[in-house]
């Protein structure tokens, strides 16, 4: 991501692993409930939204990015 500006960039993952490799790397963090990790553990990594159906991803990803 060269010459990108990480903060504009969303990054939809479904483990605590990916969601933290978005927060060091300054992307904002998205979650996806319908993965490998639970909700609960999901949100203690700070998404910027969490979602648990493919139709709210789209929803927010259409109002926000």
């Amino acid at each position: 991501m060269l010459g990108q500006d990480l903060r504009r960039h969303r990054y939809d993952r479904d483990t605590t692993h990916d969601l933290l490799m978005a927060n060091n790397a300054g992307a904002s963090g998205i979650a996806v409930q319908y993965g490998a990790h639970p909700a609960d553990q999901l949100d203690a990594c700070g998404p910027v939204y969490s979602a648990s159906t493919v139709g709210e991803l789209h929803q927010w990803l259409s109002e926000n990015a």
